[in-house]
């Protein structure tokens, strides 16, 4: 039931033309890592929180690309969580 509040949540944020999203859950707070989600691919990545604000922070400048984030940070999926 959880996983359907959160793709709900991805729908109404993509309907919203939200480039990227945080998922900030329970591992968070024991590892300081967070799950950033990419619109239009709808592929994830986890990473830590200054590094992830970081990638954002580049992409959002133009200076890095979602491809260029991907070879940072691990893949991510729901099946994982």
């Amino acid at each position: 039931m959880l996983a359907l509040k959160k793709i709900a949540r991805y729908a109404r944020f993509d309907e919203l033309g939200t480039p990227f999203g945080i998922t900030v859950d329970f591992d968070s707070v024991n590892d300081s890592t967070v799950t950033l989600r990419e619109r239009d691919s709808m592929r994830q990545v986890r990473g830590d929180i200054d590094g992830i604000v970081q990638s954002i922070f580049s992409m959002v400048s133009g200076t890095s690309s979602w491809s260029d984030v991907e070879t940072i940070f691990p893949s991510f999926s729901a099946a994982e969580e």
